[in-house]
């Protein structure tokens, strides 16, 4: 991150001696000659603070910080062009550790300093995070937190800036009925919305295409061993042609070591928790996973090229694509205090409320102002010879509902 905060530096001393208005003045005593100069400068533009109070240190330490580290490069990009009418924006992190009272603590001290608007945690304390936020009026997002139900449970002032689980569940059974899988088998977790609904989505739109489920089972997240899971697979009599689950990261590589450590072939489908480099870690155990994520590098695709400029600034590749998650967020905040004229909460939450065709690194958002979700298409990639690949990138056909 070395070149990155360089360019953070060099921003602020370029903002520093761009204030408006400096007035230096010279005063010559006698004796030995001292001159002395001070700036009776007009005071700098106040920053605008975007807050995220996240974690940064637990389980969902895996998408919080890169989602961080792609709104720092933001941040910095954008002061550097001159800030958002006239303004610099101020960027402060903190780390609730995934811990409800710390991150409420955290959240409640970046609203009281005034925060404009807030990246939400992916982690569990983001309903009685942003219960805070909407107290405030300030608007919120859900982070990379992908549950559809996230927005509605958590208020007005909340939005997802990114696909949502039901769109993603459904790109899976759409391309699992492509391939041919007639049957289909589900593993979920039901300790958090992601984990619970995804399947239920994904079985809506395998059985509209005309699959079936023919069984599920439950898992614990974190639990550092799926035998138990593996066993009750292996005894499937007949054998499902795929598996679903949106298990995460760290537990998806564990499960598919234990599974085809057992003898299991079975094709697994995942979702975007388990697209990350550390995934390749496993070796073969993860050869031919197939995951839905918000984009990955293909060719000379926007993804790729963003990659390429945060090497460039950072010294170092994304570390996965929820980098290019908090890139875009901050551009997207970018667009609607523009829109909005101001930072107003108000006017920001009717900005975000029209936001229309916005062109990121993850693809074309445009809000739905009923749900609060943007509409946006959903990236499919295989692992396969020890590297993640992209493999195709649309819109499902058929939508679940969300319930």
């Amino acid at each position: 991150m070395k070149k990155l905060y360089a360019l953070i530096t060099a921003v602020a001393l370029t903002l520093t001696a761009c204030g408006a208005g400096a007035t230096p003045t010279t005063t010559t005593t006698e004796g030995p000659s001292v001159t002395t100069t001070t700036a009776a400068q007009a005071a700098p533009a106040e920053p605008i603070l975007i807050g995220f109070a996240g974690d940064f240190s637990d389980i969902y330490s895996f998408y919080d910080t890169p989602v961080r580290e792609g709104a720092e490069l933001a941040v910095a990009e954008i002061n550097a062009a001159g800030g958002v009418l006239g303004r610099p924006l101020e960027f402060v992190a903190r780390d609730g550790r995934n811990n409800q009272d710390e991150t409420m603590r955290a959240t409640q001290e970046l609203i009281d300093q005034g925060a404009a608007y807030l990246v939400g945690s992916t982690g569990d304390p983001y309903l009685a995070q942003a219960s805070l936020a909407c107290e405030a009026g300030i608007p919120i997002s859900t982070g990379d937190g992908t549950a559809p139900t996230l927005v509605g449970d958590a208020g007005p002032c909340a939005f997802q800036l990114i696909m949502s689980d039901n769109l993603q569940a459904a790109v899976d059974a759409e391309y699992a009925w492509s391939q041919g899988y007639k049957t289909a088998y589900l593993l979920r977790s039901t300790e958090i919305p992601y984990t619970n609904d995804l399947p239920t989505y994904f079985a809506a739109a395998f059985e509209h295409a005309g699959g079936k489920v023919i069984g599920e089972d439950v898992y614990r997240i974190d639990a550092g061993d799926y035998n138990v899971q593996v066993t009750a697979i292996a005894a499937l009599d007949p054998a499902p042609d795929v598996i679903f689950t949106p298990m995460f990261i760290p537990d998806t590589p564990v499960f598919l070591r234990q599974l085809r450590a057992a003898g299991i072939e079975i094709p697994v489908l995942s979702t975007d928790g388990a697209v990350d480099a550390s995934i390749l870690e496993a070796g073969d155990a993860v050869e031919g996973l197939v995951a839905t994520t918000h984009a990955w590098p293909a060719d000379d695709n926007s993804m790729a090229k963003f990659d390429a400029k945060y090497k460039e600034a950072t010294g170092a590749e994304p570390e996965s694509p929820v980098v290019a998650i908090g890139y875009d967020e901050i551009y997207i905040v970018k667009q609607i205090i523009e829109d909005a004229g101001s930072t107003d909460p108000e006017a920001m939450i009717t900005a975000l409320l029209n936001l229309k065709n916005f062109h990121g690194v993850t693809g074309t958002l445009s809000m739905d102002p009923t749900t609060r979700r943007v509409d946006k298409e959903v990236t499919l990639v295989k692992i396969s010879g020890g590297e993640i690949r992209f493999l195709d990138q649309f819109m499902p056909t058929f939508i679940p509902k969300v319930g």
